[in-house]
């Protein structure tokens, strides 16, 4: 491989944010000095750029089965979707069929993105279906490289939902393992009482949505994974929180001792429970559901101030036509929304240039902190001698807006429609190889994703 020379750009770690040249050689950073003097075959000026690390996108669902359809996106439209975004890497779900075992739904999903990601990928392994032979199957996970196991409090009827004491039995197991459980918090029971009895008066509209996954169905749920965990202590991870007492509740656990990280979605940040009562409402379905004004400026504080520790997106698209298959139902409409393309713009614009998140707050967010939870750092997700070159070369100066037709998701629209966003991705590059250069696209260094394995 070519050796590349990055030079005069500012790069933007969690931890510093200096003015320095990258050397690039064999997929790696080979150096980084200020004002280098070395041999190259190609040298890029970058002059009035920041440099970030690949940011890394911990919680995708590439083409997953959902309500009767499947996500819009496969692992080639979506990464093609996340390189354009600057994402580097997708973290992704495995699926387990009823009576499947985990290593065959780890295998399954890795065939489903071996020669299609364009980006670099790992997964978390989807525990649905539990019993004494999937809690033995637990190390050999480990053992290839995937670290993070999710459980589900909701979905009893798609047979997704764990009860207490399956629960402890998989936070027992998994740490004993070394690894972390991550849960989709929400009162299951709660949210199929609410539901059946809003459609038992025919209430089918968006807004019963929010109304059948109220706050406390999410605030019980947390409360209730955080009392088990005080008898086995395993890292926990809670994926896309939205309320604020439930962020509290997670943050006091931490202070405690508790091994307990929290992610929430740029959905959350920007979209108010009230969007389900305006015209396609139903469009937005995505769980947990939207909530409240203060709900939002709190999750802005919450990341501004350490509460929070990584912000993925649940990238889960569906076409117009699939949102609009049930008529506006909302215990028929797909739940799930785009995102992966817009992860990093958001938080730029929404968040650093509005003053609400401070820039290396925001990489540790989106690249260092994910990297360090699911064991990618410092293979990915910082800037450094011996890492990845996954590189996103960004010009601050000027500003657009998010068009659903310049987006690359397979779904076709976009609930960020209209957004203003500052700055432009001018090139993004994957293990020294560039996907993005000049804002064009080369083709020859597509289908290049990689299965990476958690450091343990």
């Amino acid at each position: 491989m070519q050796k590349i020379l990055i030079q005069n750009g500012e790069i933007i770690n969690a931890q510093k944010r200096f003015k320095a040249d990258i050397l690039i050689k064999d997929e790696k950073i080979e150096r980084i000095e200020y004002k280098m003097e070395a041999e190259a075959d190609t040298v890029i000026n970058a002059s009035g750029k920041l440099i970030f690390p690949g940011f890394i996108d911990a919680h995708t669902h590439m083409g997953i089965p959902v309500r009767g359809t499947e996500s819009a996106d496969d692992f080639d439209s979506g990464t093609i979707a996340a390189l354009h975004g600057g994402v580097t890497t997708v973290m992704d779900f495995t699926v387990q069929e009823k009576g499947e075992s985990l290593v065959s739904g780890l295998e399954r999903r890795k065939k489903k993105a071996a020669g299609k990601a364009h980006v670099d990928y790992t997964f978390h392994c989807n525990v649905t279906d539990l019993n004494d032979k999937r809690l033995l199957e637990i190390p050999e996970i480990i053992r290839q490289g995937v670290i993070s196991f999710k459980a589900f409090l909701a979905y009893k009827e798609a047979g997704m939902q764990l009860d207490d004491r399956q629960i402890l039995e998989l936070l027992r197991s998994v740490r004993d393992a070394g690894g972390t459980v991550m849960f989709h918090a929400e009162n299951g029971d709660l949210v199929e009482f609410l539901t059946d009895t809003y459609l038992k008066y025919q209430k089918t509209t968006a807004k019963y949505h929010g109304l059948s996954r109220p706050a406390e169905a999410e605030i019980e749920a947390v409360t209730r994974v955080l009392t088990l965990n005080r008898f086995v202590e395993c890292p926990i991870y809670f994926v896309h929180l939205s309320t604020t007492e439930a962020a509290q509740l997670t943050f006091m656990a931490k202070e405690n001792g508790q091994p307990v990280f929290l992610e929430t979605c740029p959905q959350y940040l920007l979209f108010e429970e009230a969007v389900y009562e305006q015209e396609n409402g139903h469009r937005f379905i995505a769980s947990p559901p939207f909530r409240k004004q203060n709900d939002l400026a709190y999750l802005w504080m919450a990341l501004n101030q350490g509460v929070m520790d990584v912000v993925g997106t649940d990238h889960c698209p569906f076409t117009i036509a699939q949102k609009d298959a049930a008529g506006g139902a909302f215990h028929l409409t797909p739940n799930g929304l785009d995102g992966v393309e817009t992860l990093f713009p958001l938080l730029y614009s929404e968040g650093v240039k509005k003053g609400r998140l401070p820039l290396r707050k925001m990489v540790s967010l989106i690249a260092e902190e994910p990297a360090r939870l699911f064991g990618l750092f410092p293979q990915k997700g910082i800037v450094m001698q011996g890492s990845d070159a996954d590189l996103v070369i960004f010009n601050p100066e000027g500003e657009s807006t998010i068009r659903a037709k310049e987006l690359h998701s397979a779904a076709g629209w976009s609930v960020y429609e209209g957004i203003q966003i500052n700055g432009e991705i001018e090139s993004v590059m994957l293990r020294g190889n560039w996907l993005l250069k000049d804002g064009e696209l080369q083709e020859e260094n597509l289908n290049k994703g990689q299965f990476i394995k958690a450091l343990i």
